[in-house]
């Protein structure tokens, strides 16, 4: 035999084994363990932080001057802590003036309850007068002139102590009209100090110095009632309709690592007819630092079931349809699954897998179905059964 002959033979012969050596060596690839776990169903918002109760704060009096600005804008307030001063020029001089009317009252009453003083022993004396008098004609002692003059007396002192009477009414009357008017004044003057109705946070200060008060002007100061910050958001009806008060939420805010947690306390009467959404509002479990019209997006947790879960990377969709490749005795299998909820890197397999079944990590097009192959579990892949997956997607794919 040639050397051609030779070469031919030698290789037809290393062609043959070519086959068998592959097979000896399946490809390995990385799997992981399907474990069934939480699913926690969530909506997304998107929303803004608000006082939970804006106190709007007005002058009690039209027309004064503000001196005086106390607080500012950030600043949390006690219930009556002053805020404002207005000028109380007029309330002062009034109050002055009532002081010397006052003192003028209380003499007068005295001069008059002494005049009804003397009134009385006058009546008395001719009343006493009157029946000697009357005893003293019965005995004919005393002429009826006598007697007649007797009794215009007591008509004159009667008269007297009624006069006097009235007059003391009308003392008294003058003084409690100048202590009523005192009463107003000293309530011009206590108004003249404007104080925060509740205790909270300054979200605005509208007043300025130099400008005069009105009722029909919007508030001097409007404050967060006990400083009370929540999330508002505006919802679609498809997810509002899902949402009920006590649901608990996470709202992440700018600047910040971790999410404020909360609860749903409030959701709208009804929908909204040109935007079709609905106005929820969460309670925040703290309110510390935050600061209302702060753009903020959170999500509400609306249900939890249990389900298998399995690494997004291992779901292969093609075709509106998907699948998972299952390793069963080194041989792999491709299974047609329905997913659910998802997020980040986890699926929800709702029909398909089982729990603990093992699965390719990676569902690339490169395995074919009954391929034997050498599985590696990854070292940090499975999924622990106790992990939570959190799902911003809430509708679950059917039939895919």
């Amino acid at each position: 035999m040639n050397e051609k002959a030779w070469a031919i033979a030698g290789f037809l012969a290393i062609a043959a084994f070519m086959p068998v050596a592959h097979a000896q060596q399946p490809m390995p690839v990385t799997v992981v363990v399907a474990k069934r776990g939480d699913v926690t169903q969530r909506v997304s918002v998107v929303g803004t932080l608000a006082a939970r109760e804006e106190i709007e704060v007005h002058p009690s009096v039209p027309d004064k001057e503000i001196r005086q600005i106390l607080v500012e804008a950030g600043q949390r307030v006690t219930r009556g802590q002053a805020l404002a001063v207005f000028d109380m020029t007029d309330a002062q001089l009034a109050l002055d003036k009532n002081t010397v009317n006052a003192l003028r009252a209380k003499a007068a009453v005295a001069v008059e309850r002494s005049r009804l003083d003397v009134a009385l022993i006058t009546e008395r004396e001719a009343r006493q007068k009157l029946e000697r008098s009357q005893t003293l004609r019965a005995k004919g002692i005393s002429s009826e002139q006598v007697l007649d003059e007797s009794r215009n007396a007591v008509d004159r002192a009667v008269a007297e102590t009624e006069l006097a009477k009235q007059s003391l009414r009308l003392a008294e009357a003058d003084e409690q009209l100048i202590a009523r008017e005192r009463k107003e004044i000293e309530l011009t003057v206590e108004r003249s100090t404007l104080r925060a109705p509740a205790a909270g946070i300054v979200l605005t200060r509208n007043a300025r110095i130099g400008a005069m008060t009105s009722n029909s002007a919007g508030p001097l100061f409007l404050i967060a009632g006990d400083g009370e910050i929540e999330f508002v958001a505006d919802v679609t009806e498809t997810d509002f309709v899902r949402l009920s008060e006590g649901m608990r939420a996470e709202i992440m805010l700018p600047g910040r690592d971790r999410p404020v947690t909360g609860a749903l306390r409030l959701s709208a009467a009804q929908i909204d007819p040109k935007t079709r959404s609905g106005k929820i509002h969460v309670a925040l479990d703290e309110s510390e630092g935050l600061i209302p019209g702060v753009f903020a997006k959170g999500v509400i947790d609306t249900s939890t079931r249990t389900n298998v879960l399995v690494p997004g990377t291992a779901v292969r969709s093609t075709g509106g349809s998907h699948s998972v490749y299952v390793v069963r005795d080194d041989i792999v299998e491709r299974r047609d699954v329905r997913t659910g909820a998802r997020q980040d890197d986890l699926i929800e397999i709702v029909s398909g897998v089982a729990d603990g079944e093992m699965i390719v990590l990676k569902a690339g097009g490169f395995l074919k179905d009954g391929e034997r192959v050498a599985p590696v579990v990854a070292s940090t892949g499975d999924i622990a059964p106790s992990r939570t997956a959190a799902f911003l997607d809430i509708e679950e794919t059917a039939g895919r």
